[in-house]
């Protein structure tokens, strides 16, 4: 008998032991592995952003940076406001309410940093150069001035805010606002004078 090599039943049997021992912590590790695997992964998000929201076109690209990472369904209504184009458009990812669209015809003179500051509770909002969009991280104020020959002398307020589980973000809240209002604007919505 050599120095160091098993021999016999009894050393047969200790082998085998460690052998499924081994085989057994291999298992282990395997499946240990995929477990922390599978809870690290994020969920993922099973909607697109939809290329219209509250009746009027926007940037996907910003939509998508505000909405929720993950979710199975957005819900947009198609017919949110009144016959003057007045009201509250809610957004919905998974029945939570994610992101608002609110549209108001105004007196004239009030600003979108103020309409901001008033209905987001924005401390310092961040507007554009001709002051008609007012925005931050999580909320956006605009204004249409409805002004000329043959309209009615008002403005129209647009307010978006976004909600948990939406995601803040102040680039993507100007762009998302700033198309809102564009497209709006196309669709003529200050009314005729009286």
């Amino acid at each position: 008998m050599s120095a160091g090599v098993l021999t016999g039943p009894l050393e047969e049997t200790a082998l085998k032991s460690i052998r499924c021992s081994l085989r057994g912590a291999a298992y282990l590790a395997v499946v240990a592995g995929a477990l922390v695997g599978c809870s690290a992964d994020e969920p993922e998000r099973e909607f697109a952003a939809p290329k219209v929201v509250c009746e009027v076109p926007v940037p996907a690209d910003a939509l998508s940076a505000l909405l929720p990472a993950s979710g199975r369904r957005i819900a947009v209504p198609e017919h949110a406001f009144n016959v003057d184009g007045e009201g509250l458009c809610k957004v919905s990812v998974d029945d939570d309410v994610v992101l608002r669209v609110t549209r108001e015809r105004i007196d004239v003179g009030d600003s979108a940093y103020f309409i901001l500051h008033r209905r987001g509770s924005i401390q310092d909002p961040k507007s554009t150069r001709d002051r008609s969009v007012a925005y931050a991280d999580r909320a956006a104020a605009s204004l249409i001035k409805c002004r000329g020959a043959g309209v009615d002398k008002e403005d129209i307020s647009i307010f978006v805010d976004v909600l948990k589980p939406g995601r803040p973000d102040e680039d993507a809240m100007k762009s998302l606002i700033t198309g809102y209002t564009g497209a709006y604007q196309k669709q003529q919505p200050c009314r005729p004078g009286s």
